[in-house]
């Protein structure tokens, strides 16, 4: 229902559910706008909308253990015009992001063989050598430890499932603001524990 909630949300469209009580099933109702066909562009190159704003193609990476939200994201990062890659845990994934050198990778921070923070340290680290690469963190996780951890292992951004339309486009389309390395983080955190206690 999560999933379904999010595809819904992410064409502007809402889900209700009603029910006359146990036994008597559920009714599931999924409204989407009504559009009017695009007009045929003149333009035989045009970008997509969501990259119509500043140009920008990107290379991403997306790492989701649970194959229909990774496949739903990809499909709709590909609509929207970015070259797209998939793994489904963290193993597959460091792999793949050696080997394809996205701009930025979306990863579910719960993934088998090893967590998004793990796979987040291994992509920081000098030996992958993936200079000026975007991590965002997707997770169920949204307190505030959780951010500092996300933070701490080297994320630029920590997104709460599910993440609407909005929030992924400016996620993917924001400029990347230079990182602070993870003892900066560190530090950050710890005064900002500091300053809670005064």
């Amino acid at each position: 229902m999560t999933l379904v909630k999010a595809l819904v949300e992410l064409h502007d469209g809402e889900v209700t559910v009603h029910s006359e009580g146990r036994g008597k099933g559920s009714e599931f109702v999924i409204r989407l706008p009504r559009i009017a066909a695009p007009a045929k562009s003149k333009t035989p190159n045009a970008l997509p909308p969501h990259l119509a704003s500043n140009g920008k193609r990107r290379r991403i990476l997306v790492i989701e253990d649970q194959a229909d939200a990774r496949r739903v994201l990809q499909r709709l990062l590909q609509i929207w015009g970015h070259e797209v890659e998939a793994a489904e845990d963290g193993i597959i994934g460091l792999e793949r992001a050696l080997q394809f050198r996205p701009d930025l990778a979306l990863i579910d921070v719960g993934l088998p063989g090893i967590d998004g923070y793990e796979l987040a340290r291994r992509l920081r680290s000098p030996e992958a050598n993936l200079n000026g690469i975007r991590l965002i963190a997707l997770t169920g996780y949204g307190q505030p430890e959780d951010r500092d951890r996300a933070y701490e292992a080297g994320f630029d951004l920590h997104l709460v499932k599910p993440v609407d339309r909005e929030q992924l486009t400016q996620a993917i389309n924001d400029p990347v603001a230079p990182r602070l390395t993870p003892a900066a983080i560190s530090a950050r955190i710890a005064a900002g524990m500091q300053g809670g206690a005064s």
